[in-house]
């Protein structure tokens, strides 16, 4: 029990301001991350559950290489590039080592702890041919990046990596505020039990109010004498007029009502709810995280890599990257029925653009818009039909 409780007094000490950190120009906040702050948020079994699911659900993102091609008074035609050396990278193989999925679940895990993460891309005669993700980030300032790769720093421009930033920039703040609620319990528990009072069990009532040496004597002998006992036969004895009374010494650490404050505020840190690791959320509450953490998480990836990853030339011609998750990650399979349904008999989306939007291959014939036989047009004044 004093062992448990020194190393939760240990892992919960108050975050001083001191450590490493990440120096910043004026385009990003300063962040310094005490070493005591990392080792609890690097230990903590129940901080890991939370980013290990943000991660996880944010790297079921999927990337697709197209070129959106403008026409006039066309439909826009949209190509795309499934075998570019930009889509094998994101999507089949961003290095030698990891697949894409632990890849990026591993990128949002570092911007979720470091509030940063920078991605170094490693091109070939201009073809992109993989992805590392830096150890870490001594400085950006000046339009230059000093990042570390296993034990090696080097400086680069910040046009030549990837930097995702995390936009939550409140969560570490907010870590040091809701661990002070139970520091001082910790603590307090932590001083009870290094006491010598805390050695006394209890007290043995004899039938007597002289309180001089030899009482103790016998006392001390009593007690001795039911120990002995309690060893050899494990049962002790009392005399008759005799009365042990035990103390209880149980310290709680923080009340009920402190510990669901607590785990209260780390879910609103993060953004989600406790009904989300048991599977009993509501649709209401899964749409406030996908639009409030999944959505954000996967914007700040895509814009950073459309940005970096196109130039200005490629872009005007229609390049981009679409980042997106399955639809059936998202929605119910009746929801999504309901919308196809709906989609192609008011004529606002075809067979093939809904196909699509499933994941499934086009078919001939599947271009068409159509709507149900009582679908009229109308004119533009009085109701006329053309």
């Amino acid at each position: 029990m004093r062992i448990l409780a020194n190393v939760f007094a240990f892992l919960l000490d108050r975050i001083k301001g001191s450590g490493l950190g990440v120096r910043h120009s004026r385009l990003y906040q300063v962040n310094y991350l005490s070493s005591r702050e990392q080792y609890w948020r690097g230990n903590s079994i129940f901080l890991e559950n939370i980013q290990n699911k943000i991660a996880n659900d944010v790297a079921q993102m999927r990337f697709k290489h197209v070129r959106i091609t403008r026409k006039k008074d066309q439909p826009d035609t949209m190509e795309w590039f499934e075998m570019s050396d930009i889509a094998q990278c994101l999507t089949v193989s961003p290095n030698d080592i990891e697949p894409p999925f632990v890849f990026w679940s591993n990128v949002v895990r570092k911007m979720i702890r470091d509030q940063i993460a920078v991605v170094a891309p490693v091109y070939r005669g201009g073809v992109l041919e993989s992805l590392t993700l830096c150890d870490g980030v001594v400085e950006i300032e000046g339009g230059k990046a000093t990042i570390v790769i296993g034990d090696t720093e080097k400086t680069v421009d910040v046009s030549n990596v990837f930097i995702f930033e995390n936009a939550k920039q409140n969560v570490s703040a907010q870590l040091g505020q809701i661990t002070k609620l139970i520091d001082d319990n910790l603590r307090a528990l932590s001083v009870k039990l290094n006491e010598e009072n805390s050695k006394l069990k209890g007290f043995l009532k004899i039938p007597t109010k002289a309180a001089d040496t030899e009482l103790q004597k016998a006392a001390e002998a009593r007690v001795t004498a039911i120990m002995a006992a309690a060893n050899s036969a494990g049962i002790g004895y009392l005399q008759q007029g005799e009365e042990f009374q035990e103390l209880k010494n149980v310290y709680g650490t923080a009340s009920e009502a402190e510990m669901e404050f607590l785990k209260s505020m780390l879910y609103q840190a993060f953004g989600i709810n406790e009904a989300l690791f048991t599977c009993s959320y509501t649709e209401t509450q899964f749409r406030a995280y996908f639009q409030g953490v999944l959505k954000p998480y996967q914007r700040i990836i895509g814009e950073e890599l459309n940005r970096k990853l196109f130039t200005k030339t490629a872009r005007t011609q229609g390049h981009r990257l679409i980042v997106y998750f399955d639809v059936f990650d998202v929605v119910s399979l009746k929801d999504l029925s309901d919308f196809a349904f709906k989609s192609k008999y008011s004529a606002l989306l075809s067979a093939n653009e809904i196909r699509e939007i499933m994941g499934y291959g086009a078919y001939e014939g599947g271009d068409v818009y159509e709507s149900n036989m009582n679908a009229v047009r109308i004119g533009r004044s009085g109701g006329d039909e053309e």
